[in-house]
Formats: structure tokens, sequence, C-alpha cells
């Protein structure tokens, strides 16, 4: 199998829900850490450990 390729940095890119595509809300963890959740699923992933499809690039400003 072949392993996710990420981004170096989050910048440019927006969270989505990788089941819906909706924009995700980000939440601080009771420990330290964030996360991002997607409520009409009610599923989530935290920020450090994206799932492949979680980040979208934002279009480009001309």
């Amino acid at each position: 199998m072949e392993e996710a390729s990420y981004p170096v940095s989050g910048r440019g890119y927006a969270h989505v829900c990788p089941s819906c595509g909706q924009a995700l809300d980000l939440y601080d963890l009771r420990d330290g850490d964030q996360a991002y959740w997607c409520a009409p699923c009610g599923r989530g992933h935290r920020a450090g450990d994206p799932p492949v499809g979680a980040l979208r690039p934002l279009p480009q400003a001309g």
C-alpha cells in the first residue's frame, strides 16, 4: 500500500471532511492538542494526523 503524501505546511489548505467534503470545525482538546470535527458525520481527526482526503487546496487569490 502506498503511503499518503502530505504538504510540509497546512498553509494554503482547508481541512475538510473526507466523507462529505464539509469544512471542519477546529477544537482544543483537554490534552493540549487540537482536532478537527465534522458535526454532520460525527467524525474527526487530530490536527497533526489528517486522514487522506482531509486537506483541500484553497483557491489562489488573483
